[in-house]
């Protein structure tokens, strides 16, 4: 058998010799550049339960992609089975992400009577750290962090033991040779004194696996106020860390699905409905009823909360606003200081920094926000054979993509390109995937936009360079995770990028494929008065979508700001003439105006802030009346919201609830978007539909147009292995690029 996927490092060797010697067969495995090889020798029915077993029973953190069989002549001197030396050739590698604590070291951590009891570091084949820690190829022990800590006689003895469970698992150590604990101020009980200023109610910083957190206790209102103001965090929510299922139950309304992706051993933050009567402070997530959950997924973490009383603690990156998670100890110390009333801190070196994945469960399957930890560097499968790509990605929420053969290896969250920090992150993650995946790219593809940092990178490697617009690349990701080839419909509604005709695009119907799309329709275009501006104060996205209809009556809106007769005038101008204001057709916009107008926000102090309160809003609600808009038909079709703002004003003057109004908005552009794909069916016949773009991480709208298109007999595609937002716009240039 020649087997390929996460098979190296996760104990699967092991695995292998145990199934074997339990069914009685003689034969071999090793790793192999590939994956593993293996030579089996039975009766037809053990090695039929092999197969079977094989892949039922796989290692907790083995994946695999692809696995190969062929007879072979019989041996009769063959007795045994045993574990060879890796063999040499082509290299195709792949590496385990990062995995949460497993029971077993669980147990082990809380035995008084084990020789780890306590062991912030403890780990096995099964769990701890992978991907932050490998600094080469092959991932051996030599080519990590943990390089720095010899094995202890101990800790020699197990990992060369196949029977045992730290078998070749090169993170081991144990207290007597792993890394230390230490805080900064010194203490001669790191843990103990971190421990207590928590309970204090002090903010700690505390190195995690791919970066530090800042954490504090999260019933304690006044610690997450402090914490709010040092970091200068008005109202973005915080991810809450808790120990264990149970407590999370105290503290939300788990589904079981929800409670499945919490205990996974990717242990991502989970974006769950809070109890009313939850212990969480209040300024942990303020006005919404959504919290960011994680389980404590090490063993360090386990401690913080192992009989100290500590229910929840905020655990939240630790970095400047817009700059990448600290993960350098000299870095932390001195950007900190001002922060932190301690450091906890240890002396293994995080090679990749990586913050926590977030996902949500929608339509009763996961969607990501952030793929980061636990996630990555796993492939996305392609349909289709993509070569060795780069693709750069989008300025915010910036992810890389390399591409091998069918395989695509999607970056860690690297955040948004806007300073010297990030962008350093940003090369330094590229050359660490493409080193580690043995991938030299031969063609690179960006963003068209001629200013993003990503797409200077890429101009300047002299490869061929392949420009994808915008809103075609989040088009290109939906289809390429699904699987999907040929013509279809992409609806992709998010907050920017720049368009083929140079105006800013946000709200698009696109009809095509990998190779090319035409716009068969978009959200009308009205103007961003101010610039970006406009993105923080959406009264100035209402003022522009009202003032054809109202004029000078949209100073009579509710909640509009009373300016001065000069400041009226100078909008006025910038409305009319499109000084400082660019044409733009973003649905991210026209969300903002609606949440402004029901009073659900009256600005944007973090991305999407508008339209995740319109949204909490309108979940309060049962189903209204239908607000009405214009579709008007042409080459491209554009959709005209005016009425359905207008219904809205109409509506709430009569006294109906802002959560029903908003829930309105929802249903009305839902929709809308089903007539919009059915004028292009009608002249196209395509009834395939992708939906993307970072609006619909909108749990409401996109179930509502889920279930819209699929009563209207369309089949619909959304994201499941990448996110909606500008996260996995690398994968859809990477296919793009790959099919041009």
């Amino acid at each position: 058998m020649r087997i390929a996927g996460i098979v190296q490092g996760v104990g699967f060797r092991p695995f292998v010799f145990r199934l074997a010697a339990e069914l009685g067969l003689t034969g071999w495995v090793r790793n192999s550049p590939a994956g593993v090889e293996l030579e089996l020798q039975g009766r037809a029915e053990q090695l039929a339960g092999f197969r079977q077993r094989l892949q039922a029973e796989l290692p907790p953190l083995a994946v695999i992609s692809s696995l190969e069989f062929r007879d072979l002549p019989l041996l009769h001197d063959e007795t045994g089975f045993v574990i060879l030396a890796s063999s040499d050739g082509r290299r195709e590698p792949q590496i385990a992400p990062d995995s949460a604590l497993c029971v077993d070291c669980l147990r082990e951590l809380s035995d008084p009577a084990d020789r780890r009891y306590r062991h912030p570091f403890i780990t096995c084949t099964n769990c701890g750290p992978r991907w932050t820690i490998v600094t080469g190829i092959p991932y051996d022990r030599p080519l990590t962090t943990m390089a720095a800590f010899p094995l202890c006689p101990d800790c020699e003895a197990e990992y060369r033991n196949p029977l045992d469970r730290r078998f070749h698992a090169q993170p081991i150590a144990c207290p007597d040779c792993g890394p230390r604990l230490s805080l900064v101020p010194g203490h001669a009980d790191p843990l103990g004194q971190a421990i207590a200023l928590l309970q204090q109610g002090l903010i700690v910083a505390i190195k995690g696996l791919g970066g530090y957190h800042l954490a504090v206790d999260a019933c304690n209102n006044q610690a997450v106020a402090r914490l709010r103001q040092r970091k200068q965090r008005d109202e973005k929510p915080f991810a809450v860390m808790v120990p264990d299922l149970v407590t999370a139950r105290l503290l939300a309304e788990l589904e079981e699905l929800e409670e499945r992706l919490l205990a996974a051993p990717e242990a991502p933050v989970v974006i769950v409905r809070s109890r009313t009567a939850t212990p969480v402070a209040e300024l942990v997530a303020p006005d919404s009823r959504w919290i960011g959950l994680m389980l404590a997924y090490t063993p360090l973490h386990q401690l913080l909360f192992a009989d100290t009383g500590l229910k929840a603690l905020v655990m939240t990156s630790a970095n400047a606003s817009d700059e990448p998670m600290l993960s350098d100890d000299a870095e932390a110390a001195e950007q900190l200081a001002g922060i932190a009333d301690a450091i906890l801190t240890h002396n293994r070196v995080i090679q990749v920094r990586t913050d926590d994945s977030v996902l949500r469960v929608v339509q009763g399957r996961p969607l990501f926000y952030r793929r980061s930890r636990g996630y990555v560097p796993r492939p996305v499968p392609l349909p289709f054979d993509a070569g060795k790509i780069l693709a750069v990605g989008a300025e915010l929420k910036n992810t890389v993509c390399l591409t091998r053969g069918r395989e695509a290896f999607l970056s860690q969250h690297i955040g948004d390109l806007k300073n010297e920090a990030t962008l350093d992150t940003f090369c330094r993650t590229i050359d660490h995937l493409g080193t580690i995946m043995e991938i030299k790219p031969e063609l690179v593809a960006c963003d068209r936009h001629p200013d993003y940092l990503s797409t200077r990178y890429a101009e300047e490697l002299g490869l061929p360079l392949v420009r994808v617009q915008h809103h075609h690349a989040h088009m290109a990701s939906c289809m390429a995770e699904n699987g999907l080839d040929g013509d279809l419909i992409g609806v992709i509604f998010d907050g920017t990028g720049l368009g083929d005709d140079g105006t800013v695009w946000g709200g698009e119907f696109l009809v095509g494929g990998y190779g090319a799309v035409e716009r068969a329709g978009h959200l009308k275009q009205v103007r961003l008065p101010g610039g970006d501006l406009a993105a923080r104060e959406p009264w100035r996205m209402a003022a522009a979508w009202l003032w054809e209809p109202l004029g000078d009556g949209i100073w009579q809106l509710p909640g509009m700001p009373v300016l001065a007769a000069t400041d009226r005038q100078l909008l006025q101008a910038v409305l009319e003439r499109g000084i400082n204001a660019p044409l733009t057709s973003s649905m991210g916009r026209l969300f903002d105006a609606a949440a402004f107008l029901v009073g659900a926000a009256t600005r944007n102090s973090f991305d999407g802030q508008a339209g995740m309160a319109l949204e909490a809003l309108a979940e309060a609600a049962a189903a209204p009346e239908l607000l009405l808009y214009r579709l008007q038909p042409g080459t491209p079709f554009q959709l005209d919201p005016a009425p359905l703002l207008l219904g809205l004003l109409q509506r709430l003057q009569a006294g109906e609830s802002s959560a029903s109004l908003a829930r309105a908005f929802h249903a009305g552009l839902a929709a809308a978007v089903v007539d919009g794909c059915d004028l292009i069916r009608q002249e196209t016949g395509l009834d395939r539909v992708v939906l993307s773009g970072g609006v619909f991480q909108n749990r409401l709208l996109s179930e509502l147009v889920y279930t819209f298109l699929a009563k209207s007999n369309f089949s619909v595609f959304i994201h499941r292995l990448v996110p909606p937002n500008d996260g996995g716009i690398a994968l859809g240039q990477a296919a793009i690029a790959a099919r041009r």
